[in-house]
């Protein structure tokens, strides 16, 4: 089973703001991944870094995690500032925990 990467942001989150973003979940081979399983009581934990400063937010996706997730994951971030921001999403499938990166810009 191939590690669950890339991650794609939909849409750019406004800096300031609190923002509707979705994660989406793949494969290496651009599968969706439908069996996210609990992990600390959500489908996964985000934390976002600001470039330059490494101010950090710490998101979790809405909702309650029953059963299998994904592959679409919707959080509400509120990120401080404009930059680039390298987002390390925490995320379970198998019984393996997974790690995996993803840079967005807030505008």
């Amino acid at each position: 089973f191939p590690h669950p990467t890339p991650f794609r942001s939909d849409p750019a989150p406004k800096a300031g703001a609190l923002t509707p973003l979705t994660l989406r979940v793949n494969t290496n081979s651009g599968a969706p991944v439908t069996d996210l399983q609990p992990y600390l009581d959500t489908y996964a934990h985000v934390t976002a870094f600001h470039e330059g400063d490494l101010a950090f937010s710490h998101l979790h996706p809405e909702g309650e995690a029953k059963g299998n997730g994904g592959p679409n994951l919707k959080l509400a971030a509120e990120l401080p500032e404009k930059g680039n921001y390298g987002l390390f999403i925490q995320f379970q499938t198998h019984g393996q925990l997974h790690t995996a990166h993803l840079t967005v810009a807030a505008a």
